[in-house]
């Protein structure tokens, strides 16, 4: 089995992701910035390293650790990202920023510490937001940042693929979690994306069922629908609400 390391493994997706590689046989090494967060994760075939992978040094030293232990790394999985929503006159920069180092540049940053050190057949997963093909108003920023990194992946999928190297991105609406339950009770979370789903996808991008899979983008939206008035509805479904 493989040896992955999955950086940001303390967000809303850690849990399920690990769970499943793990259960699946991979030794699983997870990173996050909060040491006490992150040993509630370690578990059989799970190894925590307290690294924040969005820093060059401490990446790198991360990447080490896995090398020192197994003696080899076969793949990536980057959970790290954050979200934020605001009209464009009520955004300010350093929401930008934060956005694009966040989601994009902390990608950089751990696929640059683990690519060195893959050898043939290696795996590279990212998590990306439908908003990124389809933004909704209020969400540009995000979606921008979003936008910014499936196109970077797919530039590195050709770069590394003719070394079998594969890079693939995995597309998911709102996470279907109890924390985003209680902040938003009037939402249908029958449209929001569950983890464990998330956690499969990614389980299968990094299995042999995958071999022929480069630079692609895996959408696992659940129920989520883009709805309008200029479509009829399904026989027996409700009229559709506006964009």
């Amino acid at each position: 089995m493989s040896v992955l390391l999955v950086a940001g493994a303390t967000g809303a997706l850690g849990p399920d992701v690990v769970a499943t590689l793990a259960g699946a046989g991979h030794e699983v090494v997870v990173t996050g910035r909060n040491p006490e967060t992150l040993a509630k994760l370690e578990a059989d075939r799970v190894h925590p390293v307290t690294a924040d992978m969005a820093d060059p040094l401490q990446a790198s030293r991360a990447v080490s650790d896995v090398i020192e232990r197994f003696d080899r790394i076969d793949g990536l999985v980057n959970l790290i990202g954050t979200f934020h929503v605001g009209p464009v006159m009520l955004t300010d920069l350093a929401a930008y920023r934060r956005l694009f180092e966040t989601n994009v540049l902390a990608a950089v940053t751990a696929t640059k510490a683990v690519l060195p050190q893959l050898g043939d057949g290696g795996h590279l997963v990212y998590v990306s937001s439908v908003l990124a093909n389809e933004p909704f108003p209020g969400f540009g920023a995000y979606a921008a940042s979003k936008a910014a990194l499936q196109a970077w992946v797919r530039s590195l999928s050709h770069e590394v693929k003719h070394r079998g190297v594969h890079a693939n991105v995995v597309l998911m609406t709102m996470a279907d979690t109890p924390q985003a339950r209680q902040q938003r009770p009037n939402v249908n979370f029958d449209h929001a994306t569950k983890p464990a789903a998330v956690a499969k996808a990614i389980e299968f991008l990094i299995s042999p069922a995958a071999d022929g899979i480069y630079g692609a983008t895996i959408p696992v939206l659940g129920r989520f629908e883009f709805s309008t008035e200029l479509a009829a509805p399904p026989p027996g479904a409700p009229p559709l609400g506006r964009l």
